[in-house]
């Protein structure tokens, strides 16, 4: 016969043999006992609501619903069943850091801004001004290449205005050199 032993509704032992087996001096002395049908699904230290009618055991989400248990961390609930948390996940939920250089926004992973980083002790004061000036110089660089393309320098050859025009916008953009923090701070044209 199969029976458990329970305390205060705490599966204690599982058991196969005679049900009125005397457990003096054993950890059982004392505690209740119910047949059950067959012992294979069931744990002891489940409580015995843990179970159905039939002793089956209910899903861990069965549990969580009816607040048996709690929704262990780590975890993500996924139809009726529980799964680990991809490591992406887990940094969404806060259960670890996110990699250097990016952070959690809007339920996603993005990346930092380069003073994002500096704020967070993430990079060197060194390295922001080095990333700063690398940054502000291939601005410049782009700017004026849009100016350079072979379209432009032929638009320039045929048309005074448009050449007049571009000489003004490269001024304007090499002038940027030559204001005060440069190439820390660099204040960008709007027409240019």
């Amino acid at each position: 016969m199969n029976f458990i032993t329970v305390l205060n509704d705490v599966i204690t032992g599982i058991h196969s043999g005679d049900y009125d087996a005397d457990f003096y001096g054993t950890p059982y002395y004392g505690h209740g006992r119910i047949e059950v049908p067959s012992i294979d699904e069931i744990q002891t230290f489940d409580l015995t609501s843990f179970y159905t009618p039939d002793w089956k055991r209910k899903t861990d989400c069965c549990l969580i619903d009816e607040g048996l248990l709690l929704m262990p961390k780590g975890y993500v609930r996924e139809h009726d069943k529980l799964r680990r948390m991809t490591p992406e996940e887990r940094i969404i939920a806060g259960l670890d850091k996110p990699h250097v250089g990016t952070k959690v926004s809007g339920g996603k992973i993005v990346p930092m801004t380069i003073h994002e980083q500096l704020k967070a002790g993430q990079i060197s004061r060194e390295d922001y001004e080095r990333y700063v000036a690398e940054d502000n110089a291939a601005e410049l660089q782009r700017r004026l290449a849009e100016l350079q393309t072979p379209e432009a320098l032929a638009l320039a050859e045929i048309d005074e205005e448009y050449a007049r025009a571009r000489k003004d916008k490269m001024a304007v953009l090499l002038a940027v050199k030559d204001q005060p923090g440069w190439p820390m701070e660099a204040h960008w044209p709007e027409s240019a």
